[in-house]
């Protein structure tokens, strides 16, 4: 099978009886797995250098040293962040069809009544 063929085949949704592409549930696993990694990796970002700084401080008996650690955690976080947002805008992004677009919209028009 081609790799068009296989993109254009649906399986149903337990909730609604609707179908979706096979590509949208590789997508959510890839959001999944992106999210994952993003939360680990800010963790590890956050956590050591405020609890490094904070075990400096008790140490070296100073107080500015959690600071330098937060500011640290929070470029870090900025880092991890942005680089998360880079390999999300890589992915390719779905094509709906026409009847996926109506039932779409017609949730759209449903919600605003």
């Amino acid at each position: 099978m081609s790799k068009t063929a296989t993109s254009h085949q649906s399986t149903p949704l337990k909730e609604s009886g609707e179908s979706q592409p096979r590509s949208n549930q590789s997508q959510r696993s890839a959001f999944l797995v992106m999210a994952t990694n993003m939360g680990w990796q800010l963790a590890v970002v956050v956590l050591v250098p405020v609890i490094g700084g904070a075990q400096l401080d008790k140490a070296l008996d100073t107080t500015y040293l959690i600071f330098i650690g937060l500011g640290v955690a929070l470029l870090g976080s900025g880092a991890v962040m942005w680089r998360t947002m880079q390999l999300a805008n890589r992915l390719p992004v779905p094509k709906l069809t026409a009847a996926q677009k109506r039932t779409i919209k017609k949730q759209y028009e449903k919600d605003d009544d």
